[in-house]
């Protein structure tokens, strides 16, 4: 539970008792932690309060961990200031609260949307490439690899579970697992030594001084070049139409051409099948959180996700999954 105590001892460790010190409460979307914006004499930082009763690597021990090796590889991410692993703080830096979602609109001002999505590209690359050297993955609380098993359990099979059975009431479906296993095996095939983030979308990238920041870190692994850029892509929370999602996946592809060994239309298979798992991913979560969590702000977002299953499904891998279709779509 919270208690502002410890804030308290926190400053009377730090020397902050003599200060004025105000709390405001940030809303955290689909987590349990708690964040703080803590400010003091013109300056301000975030308190994050996640206490985890386990000796092994936790969730907290990855964001520290994880935090700190993005900052040293020059990637914007929030800096860690202070740990305290027996206790589950962190303080760290405040980069504002201003989502990219609230600054993107295609249809009134696409060039101001297209640049933010290129310098949010150029930091991607980064990412997935110069932050995977010297990157440890035994730092990684929760699996350090993209692999089938993962994809079929933790984001088909959750699909099938909170989305089909859950959200949509649909529990005679059981053969779309066989399409299950066939698309999890072929997303586990792709070159999997890229460092992902895995939540890599407009609500967990902030902007301060139009400088784009990446949050929500903790999940980092390593996995194919196609997932973060596909989170990106078909994000729910904005509408990017789709002669601009075209480019930026173009934009991508050009940045780490060198890297890859696939050709640009090899490249867009296998981007959309990652976008498949992620796009049903997305779903199972927003139905989770919507109907077990009780947490409304996601459900109005679950028909942009349906409908962007729809055009993947009936366009670019309109002959490879036709289980799947017919469960969600007649």
């Amino acid at each position: 539970m919270w208690d502002d105590s410890i804030i308290n001892n926190k400053n009377k460790q730090s020397g902050y008792n003599k200060m004025k010190i105000y709390l405001k409460h940030i809303p955290a979307d689909g987590s349990l932690k708690i964040f703080v914006r803590v400010y003091a004499k013109k300056k301000s930082f975030v308190f994050l309060y996640n206490p985890i009763d386990n000796n092994k690597i936790n969730e907290n021990d990855s964001y520290y961990y994880i935090g700190k090796h993005l900052y040293n590889k020059g990637i914007p991410v929030p800096r860690i200031y202070f740990y305290n692993r027996e206790q589950g703080i962190l303080w760290i830096e405040d980069v504002g609260d201003i989502h990219m979602q609230k600054l993107i609109d295609f249809n009134k001002n696409p060039d101001k949307s297209l640049k933010y999505y290129k310098k949010v590209i150029d930091i991607l690359t980064k990412l997935n490439i110069d932050a995977a050297k010297d990157f440890d993955p035994n730092y990684c609380y929760d699996t350090s690899i993209y692999s089938a098993s993962f994809i079929f359990k933790r984001e088909l099979d959750y699909f099938y579970r909170e989305f089909l059975v859950g959200y949509m009431g649909i529990s005679s479906a059981r053969k779309i697992r066989e399409e299950f296993h066939m698309l999890s095996q072929s997303v586990s095939d792709i070159s999997n030594n890229f460092l992902i983030h895995r939540d890599f979308q407009s609500r967990n990238i902030l902007i301060k001084a139009e400088t784009p920041y990446v949050i929500d870190f903790q999940g980092a692994r390593f996995g194919p070049p196609t997932y973060d850029i596909a989170s990106l892509i078909i994000d729910p929370y904005v509408s990017i139409p789709y002669r601009y999602k075209y480019t930026l996946i173009k934009e991508y592809y050009l940045a780490i051409k060198k890297y890859l060994s696939y050709s640009w239309d090899e490249f867009l298979n296998i981007f959309w099948k990652t976008a498949l798992c992620r796009n049903m991913q997305v779903l199972g979560a927003f139905s989770f959180l919507s109907i077990k969590k009780k947490k409304t702000f996601f459900k109005k977002y679950i028909p942009k996700a349906l409908n962007q299953l729809k055009y993947i499904l009936e366009e670019p891998l309109k002959y490879e999954f036709p289980l799947i279709k017919r469960a969600v779509f007649g």
